[in-house]
């Protein structure tokens, strides 16, 4: 990561959304200073973002704007449809 201090975030994955990444739980790595909805672009997820993507760090919920911390726990939560 070009000598930027790197830190490391576990990021959740439920529904759909897991299935479609292949995983549901992840070790990543970012930038200091990324934010969430940079993580979610990183992760190729940008699109999902304006479909009612959620998220959630440490069990809070916070918007895209939010910046990670090393240790953080990132949940990125679809969004729900009933029927």
């Amino acid at each position: 990561m070009n000598g930027e201090k790197v830190l490391c975030v576990t990021v959740l994955t439920f529904g759909p959304l897991a299935e479609t990444l292949g995983w549901k739980r992840k070790e990543l790595e970012f930038t200091q200073n990324t934010r969430i909805g940079e993580a979610v672009a990183i992760l190729g997820l940008h699109s999902m973002q304006w479909k009612g993507l959620l998220f959630a760090v440490n069990g809070v919920q916070c918007s895209s704007e939010t910046t990670l911390q090393t240790g953080d726990e990132l949940a990125l939560l679809p969004p729900v449809s009933g029927g």
